[in-house]
């Protein structure tokens, strides 16, 4: 089964920082978006 997905809004500057991220660093992030699912997944572990 293919996973459904949703547009989300951020500001633009914070778009390009997670970009820089995504670009100059070694931690194998792929895209933005993948940074963002995994920072979004850590946040809700850590409000349980």
């Amino acid at each position: 089964m293919r996973k459904k997905y949703t547009n989300i809004a951020i500001p633009e500057e914070l778009a390009a920082e997670i970009d820089k991220v995504v670009t100059k660093s070694k931690l194998g992030y792929t895209s933005r978006a993948q940074f963002v699912i995994e920072a979004i997944r850590e946040r809700i572990l850590k409000t349980k």
